[in-house]
């Protein structure tokens, strides 16, 4: 987990969150997810399942965010 919370993706969507525009930026290709996304896949299934809430909302928005 420590990968993911000390990626700069990350941090960058919580500031965008905390500021109110990560929804209005989602789909214009702000984020390059490739990394964290490889380190959020590359988890066991019990390792993801113990995410903290806010770790998962990242990872569900950045999937979201790349389709």
């Amino acid at each position: 987990m420590e990968n993911i919370t000390n990626n700069p993706v990350y941090k960058q969507v919580l500031a965008d969150s905390f500021g109110g525009i990560m929804y209005n930026v989602a789909n214009q290709g702000k984020y390059d997810t490739t990394e964290i996304m490889a380190i959020w896949n590359g988890l066991s299934d019990p390792e993801r399942g113990s995410a903290n809430g806010i770790i998962k909302g990242a990872i569900n928005f950045m999937k979201e965010g790349t389709k």
